[in-house]
């Protein structure tokens, strides 16, 4: 387990193109003392934080004073899982890039770069007493517990239909890092005509077809779509600012009811203690 705050080892790059934007971007990612995960845009920095999300369409997208980032989920969650707890991350472009669909080029980047802890403790968040956010059969649940372990269920049509996955060792789950997001074909025309997914593509997501997923070479994981539930649920989790523990389970939650979970846990201190 990370004990301590810690931060990228030395300077590094990516680029890619955003899922929704479509557009080239680039990221540089800078050691940081301060506590926490920040962006900057357009000369604004933008805490990588839950009470700073605008819009969960789709995405998790920051903004502050008119300045927005969009799609952050993929890259909090592939800082969870580098262990990295304060970092700055410049950005040219409104939105991280897709890369590969999944968290594994970031975390890959990351690792290259080393870790460096700092003396300064205040890692985790411990959840108290039992939390609970829904929307209609959509649920997120959280019961006191010494670790992380995440339950997730997801119901689409066919192919697809239901999946469940627990995750008791999440900190070293890495087959959820490189499990990509996914969409139906059915949906992609109206989420283009609302201006989203304009960089959508085989090589950055799963496909879902009528009856079968259309990437050549199908699924990297049996259960690859519900383990990216879970990446993303981690990533959002991860903009609450600390490594949370607690018991989840989660039905059919996205970016949206993720994040009004994180703003029930904080509506009262005597929910969790920070350690």
């Amino acid at each position: 387990m990370i004990k301590r705050q810690t931060t990228i080892n030395r300077i590094f790059k990516v680029s890619g193109i955003g899922l929704h934007s479509g557009r080239e971007v680039t990221l540089e990612f800078l050691p940081r003392r301060e506590f926490g995960i920040a962006f900057v845009y357009n000369g604004q920095l933008i805490p990588a934080r839950y009470d700073m999300v605008g819009d969960t369409r789709l995405s998790t997208q920051i903004c502050r004073d008119g300045v927005s980032v969009a799609t952050i989920e993929h890259l909090m969650a592939a800082l969870y899982f580098s262990g990295i707890t304060n970092c700055l991350v410049y950005i040219d472009g409104p939105e991280v890039p897709i890369m590969d669909g999944s968290a594994w080029e970031f975390y890959q980047g990351m690792w290259k770069a080393g870790v460096y802890e700092f003396p300064e403790t205040g890692v985790y968040l411990k959840v108290l007493r039992p939390i609970e956010v829904t929307r209609d059969d959509a649920y997120v649940r959280v019961k006191p517990l010494n670790t992380l372990d995440i339950t997730m269920s997801i119901e689409f049509r066919a192919p697809v239909g239901k999946q469940k996955k627990r995750v008791t060792d999440v900190e070293n789950a890495f087959s959820i890092i490189n499990s990509r997001t996914f969409g139906f074909l059915e949906e992609l025309e109206a989420i283009r005509k609302a201006g989203l997914a304009k960089g959508a593509s085989l090589d950055n997501a799963v496909a879902i077809g009528e009856d079968s997923i259309v990437n050549p070479h199908g699924l990297r994981y049996k259960k690859e779509l519900v383990n990216h539930k879970i990446l993303d649920l981690i990533g959002d989790f991860y903009t609450c600012g600390y490594r949370i523990l607690g018991k989840v389970d989660a039905n059919k939650t996205g970016h949206h009811l993720n994040n009004l979970f994180l703003k029930e846990l904080f509506s009262d201190p005597q929910n969790y203690s920070i350690y």
